[in-house]
């Protein structure tokens, strides 16, 4: 699936299932199915370019141990230029991203809770692998509002799930994202220049919240003065004309993972100019111990570095490590 992130962006997210389920499935609602994303997709993704604008985004995390932090960002989007401004507890990043230059303050390790709000916003939304079950599309009223749910089943590898999507019967965009342990609900959807926007966001990991945001759009009128907006005494680099992403060299899973299914534990990292993984970190999800374990794994990874104009360059970097189920 493709997922939408910060400034209308993509990364693929596979869902795969194994072929062998095709023939079980009700091809008219496979097709229904996929129609139903692909709205989804066409209402919330522009096909335009967007006039400058600003993103005001506050999202409050929650631990498993009842604690509660809140943040912000604010983003600021033109043609020719962007900024990226975070704040959560002690973390303030600034940056502004220039047709030739990228600018910052002091670089500090992102905490995973901002990535997760990163991951989350704009708004999560997907499309279907060829090989993914489609078992039913059902009407449900959810938030007040008429809905379609599709149920289907992803299978990788030996792990099964049995996961749930839904969009909006009438405006067609998506409220509501049940994929493995993440839970996702987008709601009070508004039109900003042409595209359906939510602007509330919940996040459910294994049944139990741990991220509610808030995001609001606005247009800027005029132009932006970007020297007004950049970090004092910013670190300045070079904007990248041709990126390589790093290639693993060396990242064995544990010995007792197997073939699956498995239990698996998402590490955010950065993969240095050296191609080691440095300044690893979890957003807990009750499992301190494997937790623990997976963070030692990835830091002794190898990777070939990222490549910016053939210089190597440091890269953050979601790794997932296997555990055989718990």
């Amino acid at each position: 699936m493709l997922p939408f992130f910060r400034a209308f962006r993509f990364l693929p997210v596979t869902l795969l299932a194994c072929s062998s389920h095709l023939g079980a499935q009700d091809m008219p609602v496979r097709v229904e199915a996929i129609r139903l994303l692909e709205r989804a997709t066409a209402v919330s993704r522009p096909n335009h370019v967007m006039a400058n604008h600003k993103e005001e985004m506050t999202f409050r995390a929650y631990g498993l141990d009842g604690t509660t932090q809140d943040g912000t960002f604010d983003g600021i989007y033109s043609a020719d230029g962007e900024r990226y401004e975070t704040v959560f507890g002690n973390y303030h990043a600034i940056s502004l991203h220039l047709p030739d230059r990228i600018l910052q303050n002091d670089y500090q390790p992102p905490p995973p809770e901002t990535l997760e709000a990163e991951n989350l916003t704009p708004l999560l939304i997907g499309r279907f692998d060829k090989s993914d079950t489609i078992h039913s599309i059902t009407p449900a009223t959810l938030f007040g509002r008429p809905a379609k749910c599709i149920r289907f089943e992803t299978v990788n590898g030996r792990t099964h799930q049995s996961n749930e999507i839904c969009v909006d019967a009438e405006l067609g965009a998506l409220i509501l994202w049940n994929v493995g342990p993440d839970l996702v609900e987008n709601t009070d959807y508004s039109m900003f220049q042409g595209i359906l926007l939510p602007a509330h966001i919940r996040h459910y990991i294994n049944g139990k919240l741990r991220m509610e945001i808030e995001q609001k759009f606005n247009v800027i009128d005029g132009p932006i003065d970007w020297a007004a907006l950049t970090p004092p005494n910013p670190d300045t680099f070079p904007a990248c004309q041709h990126y390589r992403r790093p290639l693993i060299q060396s990242a064995p899973q544990p010995a007792s993972a197997g073939a699956g299914p498995w239990y698996d534990v998402q590490v955010h990292g950065v993969i240095g100019d050296d191609g080691h993984v440095y300044q690893a970190a979890v957003l807990t999800a009750g499992r301190a111990d494997l937790e623990k374990q997976a963070v030692q794994i990835v830091s002794e990874w190898v990777f070939s570095p990222g490549v910016c104009d053939g210089k190597p360059i440091t890269v953050n970097a979601d790794l997932v490590v296997h555990f055989p189920p718990q």
